[in-house]
Order: C-alpha cells, then structure tokens, then sequence
C-alpha cells in the first residue's frame, strides 16, 4: 500500500520492505533528506519499536542511528532519522576484502561504545553482523539495524550476545569469515588472527571468562589502539645504528667462519682419499634424501581404545596426491545429489567454509536413509596411505569405500575399508597402502546436534596421499 505524504515530510523512494519498511523522505521544514521508517503499531514488533523509540531519542552516539522525530500516517507509526548510508561494511569487505588491524580496532572502538549506550540504557541488539553496520561516506559508521530505530535483530537480547557478536565482527572484519566452533563447542579462532587481538577476541566469542561488560572490551581495544601507533624516526634510528655497527663486526667474522669451514672440508677430502673412497662418498647423506614429515595417524578400529596414535614415518614416494573431482552422493534422495553447489567449498582454504549435508531431525537421518556421502576420484589407480577430513562436527561417523575402476557402480565395491565414530576435528585416517581409484566416505552419522538445532555434517577440507600404483 502506497504511503502519503506527510505534512511536514514528503515521502519519496521505498528502500526495504518487511515488518519494517524503510522510506527516503524529504524533511521539508529544514529541507534535508532522511529516513523514516514504518511499522504497523497495532502489531507486536510495532508496539516494542515505538516504546523504544519513545525511551531512545535521547542517546546520542556518531554510530547510533539519531532519532530526529516520529511521525502518525494514516495507520502507520513513523521513525525519522539520518539519512541510511548507502554502503554497508559488508558491501565494504567484498570490494576490499578485509579490513587492516587498525581499522578493525577503530571500526571495534566505535562499535563497542554505540552498544555501551544502548546497553547503560537498558537495551541490546541482540547479534551484529556486518550488513548490520553502514559506511558513511566520510568513513564513520552506524549500526543501522535494531534499537533505537528497529526491532532487536535477535529475541531475547542480552548484553552478552552482543559482545560475542562484536568479537565474532572483528574476526570477520580480519579474515572474512567468522570463527568456527571447535569440538568442544567454543569458538576456534583462525591462525591468521593477529596475536594482539587473539586474546581479546577469544574472551569477547567464548561466553567462558567473557569480558563482564561490553566497556571492558572497548578500554582493551583503546588500550591496543594506541600500540599500534607509527614507530617514530627517533625509535629507528638506534636500530639502524645497532645494525651498522654489527655489520663492521660480522663481515670479518663470517671471513674467518669461511676458512675455518674451507680448511676442514680439505682435512676431511684428505683423510677419505687416504682410504680410496669414491668422492661421491663425500656428499652427506642428508643432501640425498628428502625430508620425512611425521604424520599422526589414527589407525584404532575402536574409538574407545586408549591406544595412542601410532606415529609413522611415510616413504619418501608417499606425497599428496591430486583429487581430481569431488561428487555429493545421495542414493536416497530424489536426485541423489546433497548440495553439490557447496563443493567448491572443500579444499579452497577457509576453515570456516565447506559442503555439508542438508538439515536432519535426528544424527541418523531421521530414518529416512542410510546415510550420504562424498565420492572422490583420483584418476588412475594408486597405492592410497591415509585420507585426511576436517570437519568441525562433534562425534559423527562414516564408513570409507575403495575401487580400483572410477565407472564402476558404488555398490560393487564391497565392504568398507575402514570405519569411524564418534569423530570431531581434523582426522588422519591409515589407508594401509589400498589400492584405489576412486574413494567413497559414506557418512553414518550425523553427530550431535547443532546449536541452531538438527543434526548435519560439514567438510572443509579433503587430502589423499599415497604412492605410485606398480604392478
């Protein structure tokens, strides 16, 4: 239904729809463009917005939306504020990438204080994301989404939820991703997180040793700001000092380490020829041999054994081996597929993506089938030493399936090869060497359930390694 105008305010453009629509106006007594945006009073979320807006017009933060007014139209209740930016971070992050550190920590300092207000007035958002947040034009930003212009993004809100959610924001902010669950349940941050917001962040995502308030966590953002200032030329100039001067000592001495190394490797010639050893003989040992990786397997059939992982020295020809297609397989379903458009995300090196199986009720499917899986071709047949699966599902289970033929029909390749349960984290499984083409991991079970309720698997990443197939 098209909204009239408004004596004071002329109604323009519609920008979003919903409980809450978002209108541009033009405020013609001091002739500015705004936002009003609409809700119907009658209803639940209209009542909580206009009790809001009535208890929030006065706080004032640059990264708060500022209620100028509220407005009656015809049976609609008005907010009037700024102008919406018409950049998001979230449209920020996908033509930049990331953000540096010091802008996460800024962006994180503004952030933080805006949720201080609302939450010293007795209010929260409930979560934050990034399309949550505008980019003004001149670089400031405003969360646009929520009190006091909007319902909570999530009910309840807590304060607490939003310090996790500004903690998950600045990973995000870093990387492009936000932390995953590990198996324990708490928030796994990446590796590439800078060691001087690791800490901060794990105490703003793991509820455990939570910062007590949201103000703790900006006094230890401002704290950090100011580490991060420029090194001044004052601070460089005793370094480059220090260098040159150990530079008009290192020459001579590493002259000196030259003979020394020179004079021995003649005494060493010397004595080999004495003995009438080929010179070939001379080389190390180590300069003909690779270095071997120590890889932990798990090679116990039973999850309960309190065996340790047997740790292994591999072959020098054991090396990773290319997986040259990955298929989702679903003999049960309609179309036998499972997200086949979430592939791409296996292997692509973001632990916080991957492909997973759809939604069920229960971990064994909900009854409605045996399981699904992932079909993984190598080309020709190889000698297979271990199949390496991340996942961040706690306490799944899968079957492993071999075939030494890429066309053959799966259910031709006999029994499975190697079984597991109860599985979290990243798994390195022994393939004793099998003979194989083509891979299959049938997933049993689907593992607890999640937090957003019902049970799925997800794959990050998949690595085969093996040898070639003599014979």
């Amino acid at each position: 239904m098209a909204i009239e105008d408004h004596q004071r305010y002329r109604i323009d453009n519609r920008i979003s729809g919903g409980p809450v629509e978002s209108w541009i106006a033009l405020d013609r007594t001091l002739d500015r463009p705004v936002t009003i945006r609409f809700l119907d009073p009658s209803t639940e979320i209209g009542k909580r917005v206009q009790l809001q807006a009535q208890s929030l017009t006065r706080l004032e933060h640059p990264a708060l939306l500022h209620v100028l007014d509220t407005v009656g139209l015809e049976d609609r209740f008005g907010v009037v504020t700024e102008l919406l930016p018409k950049e998001t971070l979230e449209d920020h992050l996908s033509r930049e990438g990331h953000c540096s550190l010091q802008e996460t920590v800024a962006i994180g300092i503004q952030l933080g204080e805006a949720l201080a207000t609302l939450h010293n007035a007795g209010f929260a958002l409930g979560g934050l994301q990034a399309d949550h947040v505008g980019r003004r034009a001149d670089g400031t930003i405003v969360i646009v989404e929520g009190p006091p212009t909007s319902d909570a993004i999530n009910i309840p809100a807590r304060p607490s939820d939003d310090i996790a959610a500004l903690g998950e924001l600045l990973h995000y902010l870093l990387l492009g991703f936000n932390p995953q669950l590990d198996h324990q349940g708490r928030q796994e941050l990446h590796p590439a997180i800078p060691v001087q917001l690791e800490q901060l962040i794990k105490r703003s995502v793991n509820r455990e040793g939570q910062w007590s308030d949201v103000s703790s966590l900006v006094l230890a953002l401002r704290s950090l700001q100011q580490d991060l200032g420029p090194v001044s030329k004052a601070s460089e100039a005793p370094k480059s000092d220090y260098l040159q001067a150990e530079r008009s000592w290192l020459a001579p001495a590493a002259m000196i380490a030259v003979l020394a190394g020179l004079f021995i490797a003649i005494g060493l010639f010397a004595t080999r020829t004495q003995t009438n050893l080929p010179a070939m003989e001379l080389v190390p040992e180590v300069v003909r041999e690779q270095p071997e990786e120590t890889t932990l397997i798990n090679d116990s059939q039973d999850p309960m054994s309190e065996a340790a992982p047997v740790t292994v020295r591999p072959s020098s020809l054991t090396s990773k081996l290319q997986i040259t297609q990955i298929i989702d397989f679903d003999p049960a379903g309609d179309t036998q597929t499972e997200h086949p458009e979430k592939l791409d995300l296996i292997n692509n090196g973001d632990s916080s993506t991957g492909w997973y199986t759809e939604r069920y009720n229960t971990s064994d499917f909900g009854r409605l089938k045996d399981g699904v899986g992932l079909i993984i071709r190598l080309g020709p047949p190889q000698q297979i030493d271990w199949l390496r699966i991340s996942s961040p599902t706690i306490d799944w289970s899968f079957e492993i399936f071999a075939s030494q033929d890429s066309t053959s029909a799966w259910q031709d390749w006999g029994d499975s090869i190697v079984a597991r349960s109860e599985i979290s984290g990243t798994l390195t499984v022994n393939m004793d060497g099998t003979p194989a083409a083509t891979l299959l991991l049938w997933i049993t079970d689907l593992g607890k359930e999640l937090p957003v309720g019902g049970h799925r698997v997800t794959i990050t990443e998949l690595q085969v390694s093996g040898r070639p197939l003599f014979g």
